[in-house]
């Protein structure tokens, strides 16, 4: 895997519609660190990271990634770009007519070609790295808000994502929760 790519952000404008939330934003994450985007509920920092993401287009300025400008890119690049990223989103967005091993091997049957016993074999390793081993057979709905975050987190990594993109990784989850999801985190960036 090479190196995680820079993110940058120039003279940034986003919002939705007409209506600008956060306005000529100029910043650069630098791949392969932790980066964080703090500020109160409604500042902008989901914001930020669907534009970034290309879910929404920005209004004006240039998103870089890698040293490529994502709004020039061709779909096949931009394909390719958005394989190399995870997401784990504040919800887990997982999907509840699945069980845990589909949710977690979902994007390897769309986005490769290996072969099933593969497949379980990567989503058996992220569901333990995860803490979550024991549950492959579970719908969402049996699981708690806890273990559906560690669950959207394999899903997140089950590509082997250059980068990781977390949208409130902790928000609703209890202290003792949160702290065992934050080492989580900063145990895969050693």
């Amino acid at each position: 895997m090479s190196a995680a790519p820079s993110i940058r952000l120039e003279d940034l404008t986003m919002g939705y519609g007409d209506t600008p939330v956060v306005k000529d934003l100029n910043i650069e994450f630098p791949g392969g660190k932790l980066s964080m985007i703090v500020g109160g509920s409604g500042c902008g920092k989901s914001t930020v990271l669907k534009h970034i993401l290309g879910l929404h287009p920005a209004m004006g300025g240039r998103i870089l990634m890698g040293g490529h400008v994502l709004s020039e890119l061709t779909d096949k690049q931009a394909h390719c770009m958005r394989q190399r990223t995870g997401v784990l989103f504040q919800d887990g967005a997982l999907l509840g007519s699945l069980r845990l091993k589909d949710n977690v091997a979902l994007p390897l049957r769309e986005h490769t070609r290996l072969k099933e016993s593969e497949i379980m074999r990567i989503v058996q390793d992220r569901l333990e790295m995860v803490g979550l081993g024991h549950a492959l057979d579970l719908f969402p709905n049996e699981l708690s808000g806890g273990m559906r975050k560690r669950a959207g987190l394999a899903r997140a990594l089950v590509m082997d994502p250059q980068v990781l993109f977390c949208d409130e990784p902790t928000s609703g989850l209890d202290p003792v929760l949160s702290a065992e999801l934050d080492q989580l985190l900063l145990e895969m960036m050693c």
